[in-house]
């Protein structure tokens, strides 16, 4: 199943699946594998580890990302793949062979639609959603589900789904669950519950047959969060001075002074770009996740500190940490980052948490909204590019110095 990222750098999720059933009974293809995590080809994104089997969960599915026309998804395993062609609004089945007796019944579904607009009260050239700034920095949109009151959403990049908090459901939210998934976040991992075949709403956009997950936890402001998989064959366009998101058919050039940068998706859903540390003249460039979930500034994983030997080279100015949609909770210690290059623009005197080494969490750190609102973006989805231009927020002091990060 798919491993699913989500909330301030962050929220990681698997959904795993099995049917035991001899594989001779039934004449659909098989995947062999000794290894639980797969490697999947979706279009032209390339996602290491993304999927999970195992005998936990009866039914599997793989939401393709959305397309047009027809594209290839690729399953891959230590010693065997397997492929289809798909096509809009269909079904693949397969078999998943865990160590030559384990068997998992999995599904391609490519049934999520694109958004549609109600324009008998709307205009017809613009897909304009207006959003709140938070006070925890997070970007707040208003939406439906089900017919609900309106509810308020942050946006994640980095979430792959529509994710319901308690408060929704006592502004009229009903789902009618179907499945589940485990999720793998910051904090420890919990069995979700899903629900299939629901309609969305933002501003006047609309969705058919979306997937939404509910998390027992009120996390940020707002009742729950929306994911890029609802923009996801998009260019979303976030202007922070104007507080709006701005959702185009196909790419454009920006105006000038936008930074540009490819993105690279390793192994995830959250997007990397690259920063440049600057301590006592020393730089140290590498790949950030650009999460739009996290609320704090830098987050720095334990990895990436003990290759550079980064300990003890900032001044310390606290404890803190990090949460996410678990119970758990990473302690980190808030330092002083003397400068950070991003785009084309040094921020001096940044606060960013040092992950316990204790933790030995992979990777190099996240990139949080309390830098991510300085620059407004364009996240091209299309062409794989993100676009950053510093704004009026730039000079703004910095939340992150006085409260705790929220990690995915």
């Amino acid at each position: 199943m798919k491993v699913y990222k989500i909330l301030a750098a962050g929220l990681l999720f698997a959904s795993l699946c099995s049917l035991n059933v001899a594989i001779a009974q039934v004449k659909i293809p098989v995947l062999r594998t000794n290894t639980k995590d797969l490697n999947v080809r979706d279009g032209h994104n390339f996602y290491k580890g993304y999927w999970t089997v195992s005998p936990d969960v009866k039914k599997d599915i793989y939401y393709a990302h959305r397309f047009k026309t027809k594209t290839t998804i690729t399953f891959y395993s230590d010693i065997d793949s397997i492929s289809f062609t798909v096509t809009p609004r269909q079904t693949y089945d397969f078999m998943v062979l865990l160590n030559q007796k384990d068997t998992c019944y999995t599904q391609i579904s490519t049934i999520r639609s694109n958004y549609y607009k109600d324009c008998r009260s709307c205009i017809i050239s613009a897909d304009t959603i207006p959003f709140i700034l938070g006070n925890d920095n997070r970007v707040y949109i208003t939406g439906k589900v089900n017919g609900s009151a309106t509810l308020k959403f942050f946006f994640d990049d980095g979430a792959d789904n529509t994710i319901l908090f308690p408060s929704a459901f006592k502004k009229g939210a009903k789902l009618k669950f179907d499945g589940e998934v485990v999720n793998r976040a910051t904090g420890g991992v919990e069995t979700r519950r899903t629900s299939d075949f629901n309609d969305l709403e933002v501003a006047k956009l609309k969705w058919n047959n979306e997937q939404v997950m509910f998390i027992n936890k009120q996390i940020g402001e707002g009742d729950g969060t929306i994911g890029y998989n609802v923009f996801e064959d998009k260019v979303i366009e976030l202007d922070y001075e104007k507080k709006l998101m701005i959702i185009h058919d196909t790419s454009f050039v920006p105006g000038k002074g936008y930074a540009k940068f490819e993105m690279q998706l390793n192994g995830g859903e959250v997007p990397s770009v690259p920063g440049t540390l600057i301590i006592y003249g020393k730089k140290y460039t590498a790949d950030f996740l650009f999460d739009m979930g996290a609320t704090g500034c830098l987050f720095f994983n334990q990895g990436f500190l003990s290759q550079n030997n980064l300990y003890g080279t900032m001044t310390i100015i606290g404890e803190s940490k990090s949460t996410g949609a678990g119970n758990g909770a990473i302690k980190t210690e808030t330092a002083l980052l003397p400068a950070f290059i991003f785009g084309n623009y040094k921020l001096k005197q940044v606060p960013v948490n040092l992950e316990n080494p204790a933790e030995h969490d992979p990777g190099t750190g996240v990139l949080g909204m309390d830098i991510l609102k300085r620059f407004n973006t364009i996240i091209d989805y299309q062409n794989n590019v993100i676009y950053v231009k510093a704004n009026r927020l730039i000079t703004t002091p910095f939340k992150s110095v006085t409260t705790n990060a929220t990690r995915k």
